[in-house]
């Protein structure tokens, strides 16, 4: 059977255990990266107007924003599944990149606002600044991502890595130096992380969800 190193911060009844474990798959859960709840985006949410945005790349950010207040403005997001959660959550999604990143995003943004248009961006300690020149930016941190120092044998007892943001990707590469495993992405920004850091991907999913990586992961082998 199939052993996959699940590398994000979970349990083994996490979310991308559970839907590796749905393909047949064995996960094996070694996270690479600490992450800490540390703030909140609330008064920055609440300072925005109808027209201004509320840009969403992340699960973790979406469900930790879905408050009353984040209702009124516009909001943005990357996939057809994030966007799902956040409209069952009350959120108002009026923009959902396809691209499997968030330069189509940015784009949008830049091109639908007005100069004096608000956008928040809450996300984590490593978020990056992004090219929105003359519009107002805030970006609240929500929670705090270090790496884990990790067991170094997990290599000799995985099969594939399952990559589910580029931070978990430089902690291994920081810790092991260039990849040396087979490596599975869930999207376009995180593969380019992979192939910087000397790593091969093996296969990356079509949507930004753990189920569809581990139905990549399951059909890449299955091909294999």
């Amino acid at each position: 059977m199939t052993r996959v190193w699940v590398t994000r911060d979970e349990s083994p009844d996490g979310p991308l255990a559970n839907a590796l474990g749905d393909q047949g798959l064995t996960p094996v859960c070694e996270p690479v990266l600490e992450t800490k709840t540390v703030g909140d985006a609330h008064a920055e949410i609440a300072a925005l107007d109808r027209d201004d945005w509320l840009v969403l790349t992340s699960v973790r950010a979406i469900h930790a924003v879905a408050q009353p207040a984040a209702r009124v403005p516009r909001v943005a997001v990357v996939g057809e599944v994030s966007a799902q959660i956040a409209r069952e959550l009350g959120l108002r999604v009026e923009y959902v990149s396809s691209s499997g990143d968030s330069s189509a995003l940015w784009r949008h943004i830049r091109q639908h606002s007005g100069d004096d248009s608000k956008i928040c961006f809450p996300g984590s300690s490593r978020s990056l600044q992004p090219s929105v020149k003359g519009l107002q930016m805030s970006m609240p941190v929500l929670y705090e991502v270090r790496d884990r120092a990790f067991d170094d044998s997990i290599i000799d007892r995985i099969d594939i890595a399952a990559f589910a943001s580029p931070s978990a990707v430089h902690s291994v590469a920081t810790r092991l130096g260039p990849l040396a495993i087979p490596a599975a992405s869930i999207g376009p920004t995180t593969s380019a992380a992979i192939r910087q850091a000397g790593g091969q991907v093996v296969t990356e999913s079509p949507d930004r969800s753990f189920a569809s990586l581990a139905r990549s992961i399951a059909a890449a082998f299955k091909r294999a």
